[in-house]
């Protein structure tokens, strides 16, 4: 089957703009002035990444309404559809008379559209980890379970420094990173790859390797053969999200790789999968991701233990 694992949410570093270094993030968010000082108890969702922190922090009972997108955890699927990620149903929203609407940068219309019904919205930034670190924090302030969204943070973060701790002072290889490509056509003509600045930046150099794309220009670069063998990275890591439901097993995504037989990844067999849905939701489980990928660019560590 011919199918581009390609999530929208993973472009969206395209939006806005961003400077840091590992882990490090100058993000900002914003609540409108229309939002009331009192806990919100029915809100809505504009992005699955946004449903993963309402759910993180247990605060699903007030979700009233999510994207047509939100699949996970799979209880959002029974939340009530307010529509796509950029055409949301107004309508809708203001029937299920949301007090507050999470959203992200890329939300501009939206955000002024919500204003115009006079409905309280409130933003937050998931291009990188510390955004979205910080907004699980904003949402445990907004809805003053501030003691749960602190203790979320500090797993998180202790799980970073693990993997830190654990691959400090090690070799580091470069390593491309395939986000999203064509997949079951038996070669591999193009990839979107991983480039600087945003969270699977992050994902590779905080799992102890080196991003081969080092163009800061374009976020997801469309690389084609040339530049592929141009850049020649030591360990080529794919991101699917269902290559199973696609009716591919990993061996087969592998494989489509041998077309390009001379890059020295594939002549070492160091291409390799990582699937699953967290692989392309910039939300509280990209510490899994890093995770995944830090046990790939490192299998000589003792991963059993913290």
């Amino acid at each position: 089957m011919r199918k581009i694992v390609l999530i929208l949410f993973v472009f969206l570093a395209f939006a806005g703009s961003y400077m840091g270094s590992q882990w490090v993030s100058d993000s900002t968010s914003a609540e409108s002035p229309a939002a009331a000082s009192n806990s919100p108890q029915r809100m809505v969702s504009m992005a699955p990444s946004i449903t993963e922190v309402v759910y993180a922090l247990g605060l699903e009972d007030r979700l009233v309404g999510v994207t047509r997108y939100c699949k996970y955890p799979v209880e959002a699927q029974n939340k009530q559809d307010i529509g796509g990620y950029i055409d949301p149903n107004y309508e809708a929203i203001k029937t299920l008379q949301a007090d507050l609407v999470l959203l992200l940068p890329v939300h501009v219309d939206s955000k002024n559209r919500l204003a115009e019904l006079n409905i309280p919205t409130m933003e937050m930034e998931h291009r990188t980890a510390a955004g979205i670190l910080d907004s699980i924090e904003l949402v445990g302030d907004r809805c003053d379970v501030k003691d749960v969204s602190a203790r979320v943070r500090s797993e998180i973060e202790a799980r970073m420094g693990a993997v830190q701790s654990k691959v400090e002072g090690r070799s580091k290889p470069t390593v491309l990173l395939s986000a999203a490509r064509l997949l079951g056509t038996g070669s591999v003509d193009s990839v979107y790859a991983a480039g600087k600045n945003q969270w699977y930046d992050e994902i590779i150099s905080g799992a102890g390797g080196v991003n081969v794309y080092d163009d800061e220009t374009v976020q997801f670069p469309e690389l084609y053969k040339e530049a592929l063998y141009r850049l020649d990275p030591d360990v080529i890591i794919e991101m699917t999200h269902d290559h199973e439901g696609d009716g591919l097993s990993a061996e087969q995504v592998i494989e489509e790789w041998k077309s390009l037989d001379a890059l020295r990844a594939v002549k070492e067999g160091k291409v390799f999968v990582v699937n699953g849905s967290h692989t392309q939701i910039p939300g509280p489980r990209f510490i899994e991701v890093l995770e995944d990928v830090a046990k790939v660019l490192h299998p000589e560590v003792d991963w059993s233990s913290r």
